[in-house]
């Protein structure tokens, strides 16, 4: 009687690694089928990587368009500035920020901003950039000029726009008076914001696609007072304050209060929360 032969565990082993290589072979070809026809769909990486949560939506000019997904890591940009004075300060968006906090913008992505220089009185730019690096420095966030550009500023604009590519429309500061902005009658000089929107993913809200006006006319009336320069440079720092979150308050000791008309820098409680607007969470990249 002959004894059936068997095959050593040596053979055993490697029939059964051979196996293991195909199955794995088809399950790679058939992730990069899969990989291929969403990539035809539109679907990117993060999407497959966050499969099962549905990326977030707006509408921008007529159109439901998926919100973009962050570039870069997670990682500030800029050191977060450690809040050492008193005082009082408020948020426009006191809930529903990454962390459980205020709306912010997201420290980890530099915030990209243009000029429309249409209307603009002279002396004026530099002005812009004296405020926006004093923001800066007050909240640790990075801003970056991106030159100018031709959109009017406009509190109804698209987050979205075909001129700015695929990613948020940046922050536009412009020029208008009364008679193409009414909200700007009266004593006011500036108006400042940001909208607050969700992520790509989840419910956490980030400022996005901020807005300056301001009153051409106005401006240039304070550019001949006596500390017209200043003036207009803390108007400035204002209305960026509202930008990246701040709102009005009560107290005349705080370049925050709603009708200033003397003081030419930060006080305590504006300086407070400034650090802490520019604190909040990072989106996933």
């Amino acid at each position: 009687m002959t004894r059936a032969s068997r095959p050593s565990r040596r053979a055993w082993q490697s029939v059964r690694m051979r196996s293991v290589a195909r199955i794995l072979t088809a399950t790679l070809a058939c992730l990069l089928l899969v990989l291929a026809g969403a990539a035809w769909r539109g679907v990117s990486w993060d999407d497959v990587r966050n499969w099962g949560t549905p990326r977030n939506v707006i509408e921008a000019e007529g159109q439901m368009v998926r919100i973009p997904v962050p570039d870069g890591p997670a990682v500030r940009r800029m050191p977060a500035v450690e809040v050492d004075t008193e005082g009082v300060y408020a948020f426009l968006f006191p809930t529903g920020g990454a962390d459980g906090g205020p709306v912010r913008y997201d420290p980890c992505r530099p915030l990209e901003w243009v000029l429309a220089p249409a209307q603009m009185p002279a002396k004026v730019e530099a002005l812009v950039h004296e405020a926006i690096a004093s923001v800066s420095e007050a909240t640790g966030l990075q801003f970056v000029y991106a030159g100018y550009t031709d959109e009017a500023p406009s509190f109804d604009r698209e987050l979205v726009q075909e001129r700015y590519g695929e990613g948020f429309a940046p922050i536009v500061v412009g020029f208008e008076d009364a008679t193409q902005n009414p909200d700007l009658q009266g004593s006011v000089t500036g108006l400042g914001g940001s909208s607050a929107v969700p992520g790509a993913y989840g419910d956490a809200q980030f400022l996005r696609a901020g807005v300056v006006s301001l009153d051409y006319e106005d401006l240039e009336r304070i550019l001949d007072e006596p500390r017209g320069r200043a003036l207009v440079r803390a108007v400035i720092a204002h209305e960026l304050a509202h930008v990246v979150g701040l709102a009005h308050v009560a107290d005349r000791t705080e370049l925050m209060h709603e009708s200033n008309l003397r003081l030419l820098d930060w006080g305590p409680g504006d300086l407070a929360g400034l650090a802490v607007a520019g604190a909040g969470g990072c989106e996933a990249d």
